[in-house]
């Protein structure tokens, strides 16, 4: 159950209709163990409302143009466009593109892999990644995620299956069967490869039976290639009740960074990478455990580096939401979306490479309500202060942040979702974000 979502709507409903739900609310909560996370929402939302985050200057700090999405004549799809995309320089370009990219991945030889909303179940190679795809294997199920290592393997997973393919894509074989037949992995923050060629997977899934959560939390471990791995229930045994959102390799840190949802939210650190099957009370080996307090923030989404700091985005559907950093794992520095974006997390970061260094890209999402602005946006300084590129309405539009890569690249691909009646209705267009020559 999505408490969130189911009561959002009816909260914001003056009078006896909302206190009403308001007690069904707290009953829920309590049912389902999420009690300490409601608290930390209590609190930040005094916070807010008391203007402490204002006072002690812990807000995003914003650039003064935003962008937003508006309906054109001339769009190729017929449907909604980005205009005046919030860009504030004459560097860089944005044009749409013929390949509708749901998730793409480069490989270290520039050629990017990825399926297409057109055929979910197809995964395609291009060599120019916005004008033509080949079409190079049907796994007769939707993809879920895609990972390359840095020796150039395809990892493809589907609902509830690893595949691996040792000839660039011509062939598949299993590797590894989830726990369950929806489970999966999150693109771009949920597969890591160590510098010993060590691969991670944390799963990922919402299986509600029986009045509670299924429980997903599993981490996968492979030394030898992906060929085999070994399945750790160590989440399951602190406590941890649903999935993992974030397993990824920081290249600043030299460390591995996990991070768990629901009703936990904590935030691991391994610097040693070793002893990934187990929690460890030293943070020489195994799993150190950041936050002790719900409140000091964890569950994170999304991940992304400079070559000066970490920034990791917060989860807290319908409360208040956060961009950390930190530059040792020791330090961070949180800084909470203002108002209108604040209730939405921040679903995923990427890093681009530019011609004046290293820019970081995030994009907030929540479909609850119309006034929690969903922002697609960028920094050019560490998060220090971001640039608005498309402000939308979650409950009609989508905008996801689709491509990656093990280093950044200069350039950057984006969907833009206009929701239909029916999900085989909805539009969408891909945009590319890039440097103008």
């Amino acid at each position: 159950m999505d408490i969130s979502s189911k009561y959002f709507s009816k909260l914001q409903q003056p009078g006896f209709y909302s206190l009403k739900h308001g007690y069904a609310f707290l009953l829920d909560i309590y049912r389902v163990g999420k009690a300490v996370e409601a608290f930390s929402f209590v609190l930040w939302e005094l916070m807010h409302q008391l203007r402490f985050f204002q006072l002690s200057r812990r807000y995003v700090k914003f650039t003064g143009m935003v962008g937003l999405l508006e309906a054109t004549e001339t769009d190729l799809l017929g449907g909604l466009k980005p205009i005046r995309l919030g860009i504030d320089n004459q560097k860089m370009n944005c044009e749409l593109v013929t390949i509708d990219w749901k998730y793409c991945f480069w490989d270290t030889d520039s050629v990017l892999w990825g399926c297409r909303f057109s055929s979910l179940t197809v995964l395609c190679r291009s060599d120019d990644g916005s004008q033509s795809a080949t079409a190079v294997y049907d796994f007769q199920q939707p993809i879920k995620s895609i990972f390359i290592n840095r020796c150039n393997v395809l990892f493809v997973c589907t609902t509830g299956a690893l595949y691996k393919s040792h000839d660039h894509g011509v062939s598949f074989r299993q590797v590894l069967q989830l726990s369950t037949s929806i489970s999966y992995f999150l693109f771009n923050n949920g597969m890591s490869e160590l510098p010993d060629q060590t691969l991670v997977l944390g799963e990922y899934g919402s299986l509600w039976r029986d009045k509670t959560w299924r429980n997903l939390a599993f981490l996968y471990i492979s030394t030898d290639g992906g060929n085999t791995w070994k399945m750790s229930d160590f989440l399951i045994q602190q406590g941890v009740n649903k999935h993992v959102h974030l397993l990824r390799y920081s290249k600043l840190l030299k460390a591995l960074l996990l991070t768990d949802g629901d009703n936990k939210k904590q935030l691991w650190l391994n610097k040693s990478l070793t002893c990934l099957d187990k929690k460890s009370n030293q943070i020489t080996d195994g799993w150190h455990l950041v936050n002790k307090y719900h409140h000091q923030m964890g569950g994170y989404t999304s991940m992304a580096e400079t070559e000066k700091e970490v920034l990791l985005g917060s989860d807290y559907l319908a409360g208040t939401n956060f961009i950390v950093s930190t530059t040792d794992g020791k330090r961070f520095d949180k800084r909470v979306l203002p108002d209108p974006y604040r209730r939405s997390p921040v679903m995923n970061m990427i890093t681009r490479k530019s011609v004046s260094g290293n820019e970081i890209w995030a994009c907030s999402y929540s479909c609850l309500s119309a006034q929690a602005r969903s922002l697609l946006m960028y920094s050019k300084d560490g998060g220090k202060s971001w640039t608005r590129v498309i402000e939308f309405d979650g409950t009609r539009h989508k905008v996801r942040l689709v491509s990656t890569s093990h280093e950044p690249t200069k350039d950057l691909y984006i969907s833009v979702t206009e929701f239909g009646d029916q999900e085989e209705k909805h539009q969408h267009q891909i945009y590319r974000i890039s440097e103008k020559h």
